[in-house]
């Protein structure tokens, strides 16, 4: 029985290690086009500013650690067609040039996410970049040590925008933040998105919203940005405005796409096409509140997804489910965490819920506690059931409230349940009643202000 993985990083890997746990015999394939079959995404923005020492901390496994588990990795190779008829991978070898075939008798499709280089003149310059692996940061780090930047233009203001500009504050450089809509982290709130916005300019990041950039300039190399009708000096730019699957080998070979935009799967990871799985960046999945496709690329999500995928590859039989996703994530932004689970407001009306929220702002631990401070919580209901439906957080101690409030929301607690939830309390990790019990009793007042006639303010 041979096995193939085309791509690697998260679920890929998982999903060939998952298979060799299973099946000792197998022969197992990973074709990954970056030089590195296994990383640290996540930690990119990190490597960036020093903060994580050595590239080597963010390569999870090298090639020779998969073949001491007799599984076979050839890094820098490309698979360029599917034929699922006949069980065929076209592959070119990136270093040689080389084109050959392989055979497969069950396959999983990894091929992740790009990012996204929008189509702005100027945007070949020397020193306009992405971030999405490793090769990425090499060419960063290396720009940055050769033309040591002293100005930095960061476009997108999303996980990765804000992630980078703190690190690149932490080099020294003076950072903008330029991005197209009314505010940054649209995928929270507006409570949220001013507390970030804050949090850039206490740290002297000029920050432009509701702004296009039309231009970057420079001879050779990039010199400034041009959007509506200011023009910014820069020495270095570094695009985040999302990033798109890599679907297009899986369209050509006939796999069914979703409404998403990525392949379409069931709850064993099981694409349209017999014996062909797929898992991570380019697959859709169910959002478990809404019970919509969605699309989450998260780099625990692909983990998830590929132990899955690799199960059921190699036993051949619908072993294990993955049952959807909340969406729950986090990332930090200087001295701000900021944390998301389930459904924003907006999200929530637009799978048709009304919606009745709670925000407030409680300390992280009891108040006169020495290093006590304030961390903002938001909890969104729907109004007819009082069940959880999405919350936010915003401050030190947002990712054990995003956390109590993903698995309030894994279980389908309402906000009653969390008005009485059992939590642990002591001055130097919380205060008496946890910002989620607060924020709960609020919510509770408003249904019971709405059962009495008065309308519950959201």
């Amino acid at each position: 029985m041979r096995l193939v993985v085309v791509g690697g990083v998260a679920a890929g890997t998982k999903a060939a290690s998952r298979a060799r746990r299973l099946d000792p015999e197998m022969e197992i394939t990973i074709y990954q086009e970056e030089p590195e079959p296994s990383i640290s995404e996540c930690g990119l923005p990190y490597l960036l500013s020093g903060v994580v020492g050595k590239r080597e901390n963010l390569v999870a496994r090298t090639p020779e650690k998969f073949a001491k588990n007799d599984i076979e990795v050839l890094v820098r190779h490309r698979v360029e067609k599917i034929d699922t008829s006949g069980k065929k991978v076209s592959v070119l070898d990136l270093k040689t040039g080389e084109a050959f075939e392989d055979t497969y008798d069950r396959l999983v499709i990894a091929t992740g996410a790009r990012a996204v280089l929008p189509p702005i003149p100027g945007a070949q310059l020397e020193g306009v970049f992405k971030l999405r692996f490793l090769t990425d940061s090499d060419e960063i780090g290396r720009y940055i040590k050769e033309h040591s930047p002293k100005k930095a233009t960061i476009v997108g203001g999303g996980y990765i925008g804000l992630e980078v500009a703190e690190n690149l504050c932490r080099l020294g450089m003076e950072v903008s933040l330029i991005e197209g809509e009314d505010r940054v982290a649209l995928a929270y709130g507006r409570e949220v998105s001013d507390r970030v916005e804050a949090e850039l300019a206490s740290h002297g990041v000029g920050v432009y919203t509701g702004e296009r950039v039309e231009e970057f300039t420079g001879e050779g190399r990039v010199r400034s940005v041009k959007f509506g009708s200011a023009e910014l000096e820069t020495d270095l730019v570094i695009v985040g405005v999302g990033i798109r699957p890599n679907v297009e080998l899986a369209a050509e070979a006939g796999l069914e796409i979703g409404t998403t935009g990525t392949i379409r799967i069931d709850r064993h990871m099981k694409t349209s096409t017999p014996d062909v799985w797929a898992a991570g960046d380019c697959v859709e999945t169910t959002n478990l509140v809404s019970g919509r496709p969605a699309w989450v690329p998260l780099g625990d999500t692909a983990n998830q997804m590929g132990r899955v995928a690799g199960t059921n590859a190699a036993t051949g039989e619908d072993t294990l489910e993955f049952p959807g996703v909340l969406g729950t994530g986090i990332f930090k932004v200087f001295d701000l965490a900021v944390g998301k689970t389930g459904l924003s407001e907006r999200e929530a009306a637009e799978a048709g819920f009304e919606v009745v929220s709670a925000g407030l702002d409680a300390y992280d631990r009891a108040a006169y506690y020495p290093g006590a401070s304030k961390v903002f919580l938001k909890l969104i209901a729907d109004r007819a059931t009082g069940r959880l439906l999405g919350a936010e957080s915003a401050g030190r101690g947002a990712a054990k409230l995003t956390d109590i409030c993903a698995t309030a929301l894994w279980g389908g607690l309402s906000y009653p349940d969390l008005v009485n939830i059992d939590l642990a309390y002591s001055p130097p990790y919380g205060p008496a009643l946890s910002p989620v019990i607060q924020a709960a009793t609020i919510l509770s007042g408003k249904f019971e202000r709405a059962k009495e006639g008065v309308r519950a303010s959201e």
